[in-house]
């Protein structure tokens, strides 16, 4: 059975106290949480607030080192790719201490000719190769065409890590984006649920579900078909804030589940 997990980005173990606290009281299993820099953490601390809660860190997102720092795996200058590379390691060596798994979406960056894949190849074959050292999985997104340039499809990234071999490479769905690249978002759950290591969910305004068009009672049904006892997490656009933002979340889910 799938477990339902809130994505966050991480600021304070005092903000995110007042989080887990809230989800530990509506049901929820696992917080995710979106790191900017792992060095700038504390680990020990976040696993007393989590296991405090009961609750478990499925994903660790490394998207902000994009966003923020400007840094991906496909960038034209080396010094670039090894601070991203490097980064990366740090979230591997921290999600090993919280037994969480590792997400490479947004900071693969934009390709533009075989030069940039062979990049980004040769860079997870690296992290992989250093996550599996540490009993870490990595998760490669495919991210709609608006947001990056290449795998934007669920049957491309799965070809793509097909092609890899790596045996702790696997998929992370988003339906905010399948809803964008994917004829039917179930049908694509189906077909490639081999490698769907881990879920995201908002609706089809990246708010929480409920909030927009997507067909929420279809996909769930799917995952019980395929048997998916994975983390479902909710990484939205919080709006008005986190709070309201986790309570809408699990209150619609508990009406359709």
């Amino acid at each position: 059975m799938y477990k339902i997990s809130f994505v966050i980005p991480y600021e304070s173990t005092e903000k995110l106290e007042r989080y887990t606290s809230l989800m530990s009281s509506l049901g929820y299993s696992g917080v995710e949480l979106g790191i900017k820099d792992p060095s700038t953490v504390e680990a020990d601390k976040i696993k007393g607030v989590i296991s405090r809660f009961n609750l478990m860190v499925p994903a660790l997102g490394t998207g902000r080192a994009f966003t923020e720092d400007g840094i991906s795996l496909s960038s034209k200058d080396e010094k670039i790719r090894k601070i991203a590379i490097e980064r990366l390691k740090a979230h591997i060596d921290l999600a090993g201490r919280i037994s969480s798994m590792v997400i490479v979406g947004l900071i693969r960056g934009n390709v533009y000719d075989d030069e940039g894949i062979g990049y980004v190849r040769s860079a997870l074959i690296d992290i992989c190769r250093y996550g599996r050292e540490r009993g870490v999985k990595i998760l490669l997104e495919p991210i709609n065409r608006y947001e990056v340039n290449w795998l934007n499809t669920i049957e491309d990234t799965y070809s793509f890590i097909k092609d890899l071999g790596l045996d702790n490479l696997g998929l992370l769905i988003d339906t905010f984006h399948m809803n964008i690249e994917e004829p039917s978002i179930a049908s694509s759950i189906f077909r490639f649920r081999e490698l769907i290591w881990h879920i995201h969910i908002a609706d089809s305004n990246r708010l929480y579900p409920g909030a927009g068009h997507i067909d929420f009672k279809d996909i769930f049904r799917m995952l019980s078909a395929i048997k998916y006892n994975g983390f479902v997490s909710a990484e939205l656009i919080n709006k008005p804030d986190i709070e309201t933002a986790i309570s809408r979340t699990m209150r619609y889910l508990n009406s359709i589940i």
